[in-house]
């Protein structure tokens, strides 16, 4: 059920070849990885944006601890850092967003991502927080901070 909150998910992942432990052979993301890779992702923007992540990033770090990944043919293979998690969290997101708007899902060929909705939002470019700080770079950096804000007064 995940993966169908987060279609075109599998799609982004396609290319992924994934090393689990040292004793497994690389091997392509099959369904049932990409459905727990959509179950984690959507458990850590709930725990990011209710603050109840254990750690960084919550359950996907939990669920990829130790994977090494090959993204694409032909690149060195890594393990699964913040800007992974980040991309999966963030695609759970404009999925979420989108579905709720009514509009278009995203997907991976039209390149809509949560900093294009940032910049089409109409945020005076010199409009700032309390602390100084520019609005459009502070959700640019971080689309779950007025979220948490407006939780923690709320609580």
């Amino acid at each position: 059920m995940p993966a169908e909150l987060l279609p075109g998910l599998g799609h982004l992942l396609q290319g992924w070849v994934v090393k689990k432990t040292s004793s497994l052979a690389p091997q392509r993301l099959t369904c049932d990885e990409v459905e727990q890779l959509a179950a984690a992702s959507i458990e850590t923007l709930a725990q990011k944006a209710l603050g109840e992540a254990h750690q960084e990033w919550g359950s996907l770090a939990d669920l990829t601890q130790g994977w090494i990944v090959q993204r694409v043919q032909g690149t060195a293979p890594s393990v699964l850092g913040a800007e992974d998690y980040r991309q999966l969290v963030r695609y759970a997101l404009e999925c979420f967003t989108q579905r709720d708007s009514g509009t278009e899902l995203p997907s991976q060929e039209t390149g809509t991502s949560v900093q294009d909705l940032i910049a089409n939002e109409n945020i005076d470019e010199n409009e700032v927080l309390p602390d100084g700080r520019n609005v459009r770079a502070v959700l640019m950096e971080d689309p779950f901070y007025f979220a948490r804000e407006h939780l923690a007064l709320s609580l």
